[in-house]
């Protein structure tokens, strides 16, 4: 076993075991779009496995920090945050399950990946009263304008002069 991610589950699967725990913290650098899993502090998963007719249970929670860039203003922030997990992984059936067992040993890398960065948004927003970009470079509708710079920022702005010449 060679990755923190590997778990010896062979005991589980006879289907009389007792549900057992298993936890790890490991550092990984996982983005997808404008959200990134920090290596530091690492990640962290507490699972309780169970044996079940057909597969086992695997229920518990990830929790990571996680670093976001708002899509409207491009600010970065920093959540802590905690999913939870209630996920099987089958012993037969479809090769189009998720999640597969065969051997004695599992690897939860992918589940843990999977169940963390599909739990993320795919836009994140510093807020619901986040206004955006301005036009100008290094200044935010957030940080407030003057009022002739406000104007100068609308997209419709262009249009005015068509107005003024001979309108």
């Amino acid at each position: 076993m060679n990755s923190p991610f590997q778990f010896f589950i062979g005991d589980l699967r006879s289907g009389r075991a007792e549900p057992r725990p298993i936890s790890a913290e490991v550092s990984v650098d996982w983005r997808v779009e404008l959200s990134r899993v920090e290596p530091s502090p690492p990640l962290r998963f507490d699972f309780e496995l169970s044996p079940i007719a057909g597969g086992i249970t695997v229920m518990g929670d990830i929790e990571a920090s996680v670093s976001h860039r708002c899509h409207r203003c491009l600010s970065e922030w920093t959540d802590e945050v905690l999913h939870d997990v209630a996920q099987m992984i089958t012993t037969a059936g479809d090769e189009d399950d998720d999640y597969r067992l065969e051997g004695d040993v599992y690897d939860f890398e992918v589940l843990v990946r999977d169940e963390l960065m599909l739990g993320l948004p795919i836009a994140p927003s510093c807020g619901p009263d986040c206004a955006g970009l301005v036009a100008e470079a290094g200044s935010g509708f957030n940080t407030g304008l003057a009022e002739d710079e406000a104007a100068l920022s609308s997209p419709f702005s262009v249009l005015k002069d068509l107005l003024d010449d001979g309108a």
